[in-house]
């Protein structure tokens, strides 16, 4: 079955990030899952008296919930990044990071960026082709 996905870009940002995060959870990555989480959790207020703090408490609550990942995950996904599942979703990753390199106006394509290169399959099925079907001028 062949299927064609359309979604808006910030459609595609979330799916980007849900299939990171759930790769990184089967790769048994927890300081990563945890920056993730927590990197949506902490808004930089710079007048604000008590952002210091904030930020501080932050870190530390993030590397709390880093250590009860990595207690769970060793646990229930001991080499599980050599799933299928999780091949096939980091092929999936992959392909959607590298779209949106390529249609984001917000990444400097003269810098260095993973997401420039070319997904490769190292899952067991074949990589996703994704198709633009019309873009919007705003």
């Amino acid at each position: 079955m062949k299927l064609e996905v359309e979604m808006t870009e910030e459609q595609l940002n979330l799916l980007i990030l849900s299939t990171e995060v759930y790769g990184r959870i089967l790769m048994n990555q927890p300081d990563l899952v945890a920056d993730i989480i927590a990197e949506d959790r902490f808004f930089y207020d710079k007048d604000d008296p008590e952002n210091n703090t904030r930020f501080h408490e932050w870190i530390k609550d993030r590397d709390e919930m880093t250590e009860k990942l990595r207690t769970a995950l060793n646990v229930m996904f001991r080499d599980s990044y050599k799933s299928d599942t999780c091949r096939n979703l980091i092929d999936i990753w992959h392909v959607l990071r590298h779209l949106q390199y390529n249609i984001s106006d917000n990444i400097d394509k003269n810098l260095y960026d993973v997401r420039a290169s070319e997904p490769y399959q190292g899952g067991t099925e074949l990589l996703m082709q994704v198709r633009i079907i019309e873009t919007t001028d705003i």
